[in-house]
């Protein structure tokens, strides 16, 4: 029967010296027999098999309380920076907003019609539109200047603009912003995004 000494089954194990002989002193791998002469620690074949098994098994309780610590820390550190991310995602909706009724208004002047954006406050969105024809009452989509498509914006389903909400759009109570052909509002009132 052959014995090893703790450097060799540490070599074997994967672990270090100290590791072992602490896993040892706390319980983890069993006492290993001393030799009778100079106290060393003397390992056999089936000891390593045993504490081979025992490394497989999985974390100790310690591990197991640093890592929901490490976890813990990682977490407090980076939901505030997410939070953040709102914070920019708020600004950028609200810049869309702004330039968007710009463009209606600009639209409304270069085409002397009627222009404006109707807001569907239930389902977080907003179109524009604008009169075929001044006072004829039919209203066709505004077209987007950058993706040429009908601008509907969809706070709800935008991935940038995702989780913004349209809290009040009033208008002399309708939640229809107009201008006239010269590019005035034909009611003060406000838009308020949270």
């Amino acid at each position: 029967m052959k014995i090893y000494r703790v450097a060799q089954v540490a070599l074997k194990l994967g672990i270090s010296k100290q590791t072992l002989v602490r896993y040892e002193k706390k319980g983890i791998f069993p006492r290993s027999p001393r030799n009778r002469i100079n106290s060393w620690r003397e390992y056999t074949s089936e000891d390593i098999l045993k504490m081979k098994a025992i490394l497989r098994r999985g974390f100790t309780a310690m591990e197991v309380v640093m890592a929901i610590v490490i976890i813990g820390i990682l977490a407090a550190l980076t939901i505030p920076r997410l939070e953040s991310f709102y914070g920019i995602r708020l600004g950028g909706g609200v810049k869309k907003l702004v330039s968007d009724v710009r463009y209606v208004q600009q639209v409304a002047i270069s085409r002397h019609t009627n222009a404006r954006i109707v807001f569907d406050i239930g389902n977080d969105r907003y179109e524009a539109q604008a009169e075929t024809s001044p006072g004829s009452g039919a209203w066709q989509y505004i077209p987007d200047p950058f993706t040429r498509a009908n601008m509907i914006v969809d706070y709800g389903t935008d991935p940038q603009y995702g989780g913004i909400d349209i809290i009040q759009a009033d208008f002399n109570s309708t939640a229809t912003l107009q201008f006239d052909w010269q590019g005035v509002p034909a009611a003060g009132g406000q838009v308020m995004l949270e």
